[in-house]
């Protein structure tokens, strides 16, 4: 009997036929005999039984619908974990609009069989413009890791994790990660987050010493059903929420990892760009005359205190630096 992989979708949508083309993906993978997928509808509105309406009775025992109110794609994932069966080995996840390459697991078990604990791959995505995620980024140079496979183009991640995503930049998308669950079977996504959920859940990882390995194969076509990012750009009235959002995730980086050095300088980094981007969206509000949610406003007041003191020099910066351009 091959080792159980339960694959997790977490899903909310609003555009009708992702699930479907996802959740067929997942059910075609190549060499798979024991597994299940589990899709939790976190309050979509859209039903997934609609979208599922054949599949479900065709694949019993295989696929399943579990049911909770909206509380995020975190919670989501993290009731499909609650739900694995004592047997399950491996876990997946897969967003909703999402689809894999027939290759993915197939790829993922034969390294994780090897010994590794966590597997991610390349993957690709619209916004990308013909770039996979790795070559987008340039943040993973294949010469610095170990091939294990040339034909599966499988390489073993040498090298801290911690400071792949905090100082050089993270490479793992969600829907591209499988790792060893039976070894990490209380490990949770910290579902206070909104959005950040996946980065911290790899920290926790890394964390814990768990080996990785991966793959240069693109994987995974990501697609552009709901995203919080990609439905929060300049201008639009989402922005700000999530730039709150991403200033409390690195904000809560710092204080719980204890990070030091390189990972500290570069999450300072990482913090001082955020808060440019809030003065900067919030100047732009002002002089379009926009509307500024107070709620919102004394939130961020309360996640950074500094941020009245950081206002004038980093508005004097992006005059600067305006006047500089032209």
């Amino acid at each position: 009997m091959h080792p159980k992989i339960t694959i997790i979708i977490p899903f909310f949508q609003q555009t009708k036929g992702l699930l479907r083309a996802c959740v067929e993906s997942a059910l075609g993978q190549r060499g798979i005999e024991n597994y299940e997928v589990i899709v939790v509808n976190d309050g979509s509105p859209i039903s997934p039984h609609d979208e599922l309406e054949d599949l479900i009775p065709s694949h019993v025992g295989n696929l399943r619908v579990v049911e909770q109110e909206n509380r995020g794609p975190g919670a989501a994932r993290n009731a499909g974990l609650d739900r694995c069966s004592d047997d399950t080995e491996y876990v997946a996840f897969l967003d909703s609009d999402d689809e894999w390459m027939k290759c993915h697991l197939a790829n993922a078990l034969f390294a994780l069989q090897l010994g590794y604990d966590f597997y991610f791959s390349d993957f690709y995505f619209p916004a990308f413009k013909g770039k996979t995620a790795f070559e987008r980024a340039g943040k993973i140079p294949l010469t610095q890791h170990n091939c294990i496979s040339v034909e599966r183009e499988l390489y073993e991640y040498r090298g801290e994790m911690l400071d792949q995503i905090l100082v050089t930049g993270n490479v793992i998308g969600t829907s591209n990660v499988v790792y060893r669950f039976a070894k990490y079977r209380q490990l949770r996504f910290r579902e206070e987050f909104f959005n950040g959920q996946d980065y911290l859940f790899w920290l926790d990882f890394s964390r814990l010493g768990g080996s990785f390995v991966f793959s240069a194969k693109k994987e995974c076509n990501c697609g552009t059903g709901i995203n919080i990012y990609s439905g929060a750009t300049w201008g639009t009235e989402r922005l700000l929420g999530r730039l709150r959002n991403e200033l409390r995730v690195w904000k809560f980086v710092e204080k719980e990892f204890q990070l030091r050095g390189d990972r500290r300088r570069a999450n300072r980094a990482r913090i001082q760009k955020i808060q440019e981007s809030i003065v900067r969206d919030l100047l732009h509000r002002i002089v379009k005359r926009e509307r500024i949610k107070v709620d919102l406003l004394i939130d961020l007041m309360r996640l950074d205190p500094m941020l009245p003191f950081l206002a004038a020099p980093i508005s004097l910066k992006i005059i600067r630096d305006r006047f500089r351009r032209h």
